[in-house]
């Protein structure tokens, strides 16, 4: 495997180099995943307070226990990480987690949710 990406391309996030390609490629290939579940779900947190959490659960077939889950905004929330656990058979829980000193009110947005199994 190289592990070394192809620095000298440019990585265009619109339309990406066979270079960039096949290196992503192989570090996909060399993690354990097998398969993988992608959603989208629209999702309103509503207002979480200063170093504090809301959680969502959102339906998502096929999810697992120990699944691993990567949660992405369609926008950037300054101040709030977004996370996902699974929490039960076909359920994951998007965290909101708020790292500031006052309450935020994200916006309802629609989020990518992906969870990775081996």
């Amino acid at each position: 495997m190289n592990n070394r990406p192809p620095l000298s391309e440019s990585l265009n996030t619109e339309v990406i180099s066979t270079g960039w390609a096949n290196w992503f490629t192989q570090v996909f290939l060399g993690l354990p995943w097998v398969k993988g579940v992608n959603i989208t779900a629209t999702l309103d947190f509503g207002a979480t307070g200063a170093q504090s959490q809301s959680a969502l659960t959102v339906s998502v077939p096929g999810a697992r226990s120990g699944d691993a889950v990567q949660v992405s905004p369609a926008t950037d929330v300054s101040g709030i990480i977004f996370t996902g656990v699974v929490t039960a058979k076909d359920t994951v829980t998007v965290y909101a987690k708020n790292f500031s000193s006052g309450s935020i009110n994200p916006a309802s947005q629609i989020f990518r949710i992906i969870v990775l199994q081996n």
